[in-house]
């Protein structure tokens, strides 16, 4: 019998989500095909001198096209889309996709809303929606697993309160990385994103979560190298970013690795590949 409730359990963690992040999803990727054939090779953006071009979003709100599974989460899913120019140069993708979770500490969920933002290179077409729809995925039910979260779980994922003390994580600093990365709120939204990629790749766990380290290494490994090629123009030897791409690597394929497999056995352990 307890092994039949544990079963039952992991059977709601690995489902919780999966249905709204689904909903919404589907209602999304229309407007992303009209962006392709309509958008981007419109004269509005190709002969623009702009490299950031935002294109109309979509909003679903409580009673207005939220998915009624998050009606008692948040009050708004809010999707944005934006033209990027220099996205492949800069970057070498066709598109990325970030989201965010907005909430108010101890005023309950009524004010709660998540906001997923993509961008798109001039190149990007209907090739690249497969790909594309796996990370919207991926990143859209990371973001309503914040909205599941209490406020003290979410709390986690911010320097502690302190009047003295910074009010965000600092990014220079290896610490800083770990503060936000390897906190209980992120540690539970990225192994739950990881999750949907896998089974969307149809990939064992691990190797989804490789490729999400790997995003994670080199975001910061471009930001490293590109503050220190800034500083050593103004300030030759003297440099804002404290760690070495050696403990860029240490902290992110061994460190945040070891403890997202951890995690995951726990919530997810009909996962493959754990």
């Amino acid at each position: 019998m307890k092994l039949i409730m544990e079963n039952w359990r992991g059977f709601l963690q690995e489902g919780r989500y999966e249905a709204a992040t689904t909903e919404l999803t589907r209602k999304v990727i229309p407007h992303v095909k009209y962006i392709i054939d309509e958008v981007i090779p419109s004269e509005g953006v190709q002969n623009s001198r702009k490299d950031l071009i935002l294109v109309i979003g979509k909003k679903y709100l409580e009673g207005k096209g939220l998915p009624k599974e998050l009606e008692k989460e948040m009050y708004m899913a809010e999707f944005t889309f934006h033209i990027d120019k220099k996205l492949a140069e800069e970057t070498g993708d066709k598109f990325m996709i970030g989201g965010m979770h907005m909430s108010i500490p101890g005023e309950g969920k009524e004010d709660d809303y998540i906001k997923i933002s993509s961008y798109f290179d001039i190149g990007f077409n209907e090739q690249d929606l497969n790909a594309y729809l796996g990370e919207l995925k991926a990143v859209t039910i990371h973001e309503i697993q914040h909205g599941g979260q209490t406020d003290d779980v979410l709390a986690t994922a911010h320097p502690p309160k302190d009047p003295l003390g910074p009010i965000r994580w600092d990014y220079n600093k290896i610490d800083g990385i770990r503060g936000y990365y390897a906190s209980d709120s992120e540690t539970d939204t990225y192994t739950k994103e990881v999750y949907k990629r896998a089974k969307y790749h149809k990939v064992p766990y691990t190797e989804a979560l490789d490729m999400r380290i790997k995003q994670f290494f080199d975001m910061f490994k471009r930001r490293r190298d590109k503050i220190n090629a800034e500083d050593e123009k103004e300030t030759p030897g003297e440099y804002r970013v404290k760690y070495t791409e050696e403990e860029l690597n240490d902290f992110f394929y061994k460190e945040l690795r070891d403890k997202y497999i951890a995690f995951a056995k726990t919530k997810y352990p009909e996962a493959v590949g754990i």
